[in-house]
This record gives C-alpha cells, sequence and structure tokens, in this order.
C-alpha cells in the first residue's frame, strides 16, 4: 500500500498559468541541439543536416538534350514544314553517358538521346517526331521548324560547383536523398536523434495482454503509452516506452532515475494536485527543478516543464515533460510543447507544424480565459471545412484517429460560430501538412 505523501516542495507551488505560446518558448529551449553522426545516406531519412551540403561539381556538367532527336544549328532547319522539308546529312550519334561530341559542322545534324551532351555549335534539338527518323540512311528529314531553339537543357541549371545546395538543419526527406546522391555524397552528417523515455503511470492502467480487466470493467486501457511512442517516433526522435508504473512511490523514483538516463523524460499522468498523484512529488524527492506548472489552455491545462539531474553526470540536466494523463490531453500537449523540443534538439530548422485558415462546418465552443484546441477533420472546399471529430472531452480517445488537426480558439473568444474563419494546426498526414517523419 502506498504511503501517505510526504509534505515537499510541490503542496507549496503556484501554479504559473502562463499562456500556450509561453509555455511552447520555454519548452523550445529546455533541451540543447544534440551533436552530429555521420551515416550512411540512406540512413539519414527524417533526421537533419547537420552541415551545409555544397556542391562540387557542377550540374549537368554540360549542355544536354531533353529529347531524343537531332541536335542541329537552328539556322539551318529553318522554314522546314510537312511537304518541305530541310535534309541534312547525319555526322554522327551521341548517347547519355558519351563524352561531348567534338562539334558540330555547319548543315549537318547529329543523332541524339535525352540526357546526351549537345555537340558544339548546335542550339536547338529537333525531336524524333519531327522527323522522318532517317528513312534514307544517313540522311534526315526536318519537318518542322517549331523546336528551332529549344530542347536544350544547359549546363549548371542545377546545381553549380561550389554552390550551397542544403543547408545545415535540412529534413533529410526522399527528395533531399535524391539531391544528396547527386552531389556524390555517400555518407552525410546529421543530428543525433534524442531518446525520449517514456514513463505511464497509474495503478489503473492495463496493458493489452491484460485486456480481461478492461473488459470486466476493472482497469483503463494503457493507450498513452503507445500513442506517445508513435509520436515521438513521428518526430523522428528514439521512444523508450517503460512499463506502466504503479501509484507507489519507490517503483515511481526508481522509474524516474532510469528515465533520466535518457535525452528526455515525458510522462504521463499524476500531474495534478490529487492525493495519489505522486509524480511531482517524487520528483521533488530527486532534486527536480520545476520551470512552470500549468497552462491556460484546454485540454491540457496541468502540463508543465522541468528538470532533473542526470545520473552520474555532474550538473548535466535533463528535461522533464509533465503530460497529463487524458488521452487527448497528451496528445495536444505533445503535438504544442514536446513535438517542437525534439525536432530543436535533433537540429531541423522548421519545428512548428503549419496552418491553414478554414471555415467552421458547425460552431466551435471556447472559454474565453483558456485557448482551446479542438480535434477537427478537414473537408475539402471551396472552402476549406473544419468538422468536429466527435465530443471534445479531454478523455476520449477515438476521435483522435479522425483528426486532420486542432483547430484553435483563442483566449480571447468564447467561440467560433458556424461558417466563420479559425485557425487549424496540421496534423501529420494531413493535406497540406508536413511528411512524416520515420523515427525507425
Amino acid at each position: 500500500m502506498t504511503p501517505p505523501p510526504r509534505a515537499t516542495a510541490f503542496e507549496g507551488r503556484a501554479a504559473d498559468w502562463l499562456t500556450w505560446r509561453e509555455a511552447q518558448a520555454r519548452c523550445v529551449t529546455a533541451g540543447e541541439t544534440l551533436p552530429a553522426d555521420e551515416v550512411p545516406l540512406l540512413d539519414a531519412r527524417g533526421r537533419a543536416l547537420a552541415a551545409d551540403a555544397v556542391a562540387t561539381a557542377t550540374l549537368p556538367p554540360w549542355d544536354n538534350s531533353a529529347m531524343d532527336g537531332y541536335a542541329v544549328r537552328g539556322e539551318d532547319v529553318r522554314g522546314a514544314r510537312e511537304g518541305a522539308p530541310v535534309h541534312l546529312p547525319v555526322a554522327g550519334e551521341v548517347h547519355a553517358g558519351d563524352p561531348p561530341h567534338p562539334g558540330l559542322q555547319p548543315g549537318t545534324a547529329v543523332r541524339i538521346m535525352t540526357g546526351a551532351p549537345v555537340p558544339t555549335g548546335a542550339d536547338s534539338v529537333i525531336r524524333v517526331e519531327h522527323t522522318d527518323a532517317e528513312e534514307e540512311a544517313g540522311t534526315v528529314a526536318i519537318q518542322r521548324d517549331d523546336d528551332s531553339g529549344g530542347n536544350i537543357r544547359p549546363g549548371g541549371q542545377d546545381v553549380r560547383a561550389g554552390e550551397t545546395v542544403l543547408e545545415a538543419g535540412h529534413p533529410v526527406t526522399p527528395g533531399v536523398v535524391g539531391v544528396l546522391a547527386a552531389l556524390g555524397r555517400a555518407r552525410v552528417p546529421v543530428h543525433r536523434r534524442p531518446e525520449v523515455c517514456i514513463v505511464p503511470t497509474g495503478d489503473e492502467l492495463t496493458r493489452a495482454a491484460d485486456y480481461g480487466r478492461v473488459e470486466a470493467g476493472r482497469g483503463i486501457p494503457e493507450s498513452n503509452g503507445p500513442m506517445m511512442a508513435a509520436a515521438v517516433a513521428g518526430a523522428g526522435a528514439r521512444p523508450r516506452l517503460l512499463e506502466p508504473i504503479p501509484d507507489d512511490r519507490d517503483a515511481l523514483s526508481a522509474a524516474l532515475i532510469d528515465a533520466a538516463r535518457s535525452d528526455v523524460v515525458l510522462t504521463l499522468g499524476g500531474a495534478s494536485m490529487g492525493e495519489a498523484d505522486l509524480v511531482k512529488r517524487v520528483l521533488d524527492e530527486l532534486a527536480y527543478v520545476p520551470d512552470f506548472w500549468r497552462v491556460r489552455m484546454r485540454p491540457g491545462t496541468p502540463f508543465g516543464l522541468g528538470f532533473l539531474p542526470r545520473p552520474g553526470a555532474g550538473t548535466e540536466r535533463v528535461p522533464v515533460f509533465g503530460l497529463p494523463g487524458n488521452p487527448s490531453s497528451a496528445f495536444v500537449t505533445f503535438e504544442l510543447f514536446v513535438r517542437p523540443a525534439l525536432l530543436r534538439m535533433a537540429g531541423h530548422r522548421r519545428i512548428l507544424r503549419r496552418r491553414v485558415r478554414a471555415v467552421a462546418a458547425s460552431g466551435l465552443k471556447g472559454g474565453g480565459t483558456k485557448a482551446y484546441f479542438l480535434r477537427v477533420e478537414l473537408e475539402d472546399g471551396p472552402p476549406l471545412q473544419a468538422r468536429l471529430t466527435g465530443h471534445q472531452s479531454s478523455g476520449l480517445v477515438r476521435g483522435l484517429a479522425f483528426a486532420d488537426g486542432l483547430a484553435v480558439i483563442p483566449d480571447d473568444l468564447d467561440g467560433v460560430a458556424e461558417g466563420d474563419e479559425v485557425e487549424v494546426l496540421l496534423l501529420d498526414d494531413a493535406p497540406g501538412g508536413q511528411p512524416w517523419v520515420d523515427g525507425a
């Protein structure tokens, strides 16, 4: 049986009641940017570049053909048309990967393939469809002059040697992998991914293996831990999910000491002032240094931030994000406060979600003194419409599966009327949102 709570600094601590923007600003700077690793290119996806990527070669290295066809001088084919073609002798052939052709003589053509270097002296590539494709061997009939002066991609159009192509902090997406491969990078410097230890707390939490307790009405599903592990991985960090910790002072203390060996600690539940809410009381006993507690928002009011000493690391401290135990509260506070902090620690420059303006499909309730974050689906317009995913109680989880974004009701509004504009914070794969970041 858990003993009565001992008196600690927690009991005398006043709520800070920050705005959500103030809280976000503090969370973003809670951890230091992690050092760099050099990894194989294909292992870099989802991470942030730790150094500028500077080109050592010009791309394309020379003018090249955008079409299969014939390289010519435009003046030699001027006036060509159906029924009155211009006939030119074919003086060679060049393929992609061949060295540059020695040069095009006036009044001749060179057969050329897409991507092949354009012969010196040629200023046009006539696509093969505008010719007779050499019905008479060695001679091509140019049947149209539409392509005169066209179908040549200039050398250096994409990249020039010495140019900074990607800056440090840029996320490595599949497109970036293609660019880095084009720059000749087999290995790239990227920031280390933060390890996040997730600590679910509460006697009532029931894992999937013991789901019979839930079916019998004797337990609560442990959904927050797996949800947060997925969210951490989606932010490009490495989750370390602990088994649910019971409401026992010694067990919780041991778990938090172990968790503080990670880069970040994320506690779930026990964030309020209830007699059984031991998390902050135990943190106090472990030399926890609070930054703030409570935010003027719903859901997620009891969110807090502080720091624990890292075991065996002298004065080094680890950020501890204290998330509420209700699923929607945990989800929303992670999105607003933890995710941008993790991205910054991982070296990313763009750390905040994109926002869009939508029209409320129904009235959206606010609170007047607190900012509200409502889970909404986005329906294509025009105009784009935001529709509630269901009841917005913080203890419910089902609506999170259908949320494209969070509709933001500012703390100076009681709500948004049907048909009025509302700002929506986009989530993972919402239309127009950021691409999924694989933290595996």
